[in-house]
């Protein structure tokens, strides 16, 4: 067992006996629900404001969120108290703090201030909140909905099957939208034959790109993968990007938010994608919205706004109408709308004007160009 390993079944260990050891009796049903909400990631990356904009949309949709303000409240604040609901919301930052000893500060920090907060319900965004949090709340009376899971959740253990969970917790997963990227990626640049996978080796990449590889395994892609690069080394990625660039028509460019420099420090995700636009001339498909509004070329969305939503539709049916989580079906929700980037477009020499109808939304920023010089 490696170290790193040892580190995090011990912290799950102290939190079972610590934080759980004592009943959560449940409580009658109080005026005000009590929801305790923890994402994966840090405020400022794009897709926890995607899933974030989703789930208070559907908060102010369905009456917990009175006005536009308190919808405002709530984000600056990470916390508020309606007349109907009070909220509170905590970040695990595992894109910027990967290292198990950290995952494992993170669970025992946000556990703890779940226990003192005693909610009604807690909502877990994406894999790590889902596997860390979602896992320290397994089979306890508190119920549990996860969004943005990578590949299927029973990854995890938190479903007993996607029909009928049997526990505690369901919730929403990604199912991602990968052929459909690539068709509409080959209907802009119909002479692109061979494609290869370009990601950092985190818990966000892997799934997927494990899908396209099943994907292009059963020949129901318009283009031929050839290659794949998974690391989390910076230098590697850019001489591999680099190099494929050359013998490959297109990138199917998935997460890269946990590159680390020579020196082992973590480079930001826009930066990197600075990087990339300056220097790689094919175009490329990828997954989610927040890679086309830093400057990549398209996508099918899978939608982190939808994820968001969704999820809080499910809190909503077991707060208000009492459903069991342990009878409702793990769920995901439509594609999002086909994203094209104009910018890279034009950088590439691809001209939309006559593609327009295949576009549900022209993206004219490129939040990677932007940040930092």
């Amino acid at each position: 067992m490696t170290g790193a390993r040892r580190s995090l079944m011990q912290a799950g260990a102290l939190l079972g006996a610590s934080s759980l050891g004592a009943p959560w009796v449940a409580r009658a049903t109080h005026v005000r629900k009590r929801i305790f909400i923890v994402s994966s990631y840090h405020k400022a990356y794009l897709w926890s404001q995607s899933t974030q904009r989703g789930v208070s949309a559907a908060l102010r949709k369905l009456g917990y969120l009175e006005n536009d303000e308190q919808v405002r409240q709530l984000e600056r604040n990470d916390s508020i108290e309606t007349a109907r609901v009070v909220i509170r919301k905590d970040w695990m930052d595992t894109k910027r703090r990967d290292k198990p000893p950290e995952m494992a500060n993170a669970t025992t920090r946000i556990m703890a201030a779940i226990k003192a907060f005693k909610p009604d319900l807690v909502m877990v965004g994406d894999d790590n909140a889902a596997r860390y949090i979602g896992g320290q709340l397994l089979d306890t009376p508190t119920p549990v909905v996860f969004w943005g899971i990578n590949g299927l959740p029973l990854k995890y253990g938190l479903v007993d099957n996607m029909d009928a969970p049997g526990r505690n917790v369901t919730g929403v997963w990604q199912s991602g939208y990968h052929k459909e990227s690539l068709d509409l990626l080959k209907r802009l640049v119909p002479a692109a034959r061979t494609f290869a996978i370009l990601a950092c080796d985190s818990e966000s990449s892997r799934p997927n790109a494990k899908m396209i590889e099943q994907l292009a395994q059963r020949g129901s892609l318009p283009l031929k993968l050839t290659d794949r690069v998974l690391t989390n080394s910076l230098d590697e990625f850019k001489s591999r990007a680099v190099e494929l660039s050359k013998k490959v028509d297109a990138f199917v460019v998935l997460n890269h938010d946990t590159l680390r420099d020579a020196r082992g420090n973590h480079v930001d995700m826009l930066d990197v994608g600075r990087w990339y636009l300056n220097t790689i001339r094919i175009p490329e498909a990828s997954h989610e919205d927040q890679f086309v509004y830093e400057g990549m070329l398209l996508t099918a969305n899978d939608s982190g706004y939808n994820q968001g939503y969704l999820a809080f539709e499910m809190a909503h049916a077991i707060l208000e109408r009492g459903l069991s989580p342990a009878r409702m079906a793990v769920r995901t929700p439509e594609r999002g709308p086909y994203l094209v980037n104009r910018n890279r477009a034009r950088q590439l020499g691809i001209r939309l004007d006559d593609a327009m109808y295949l576009i549900d939304e022209v993206v004219e920023t490129s939040a990677a160009l932007k940040a930092r010089g």
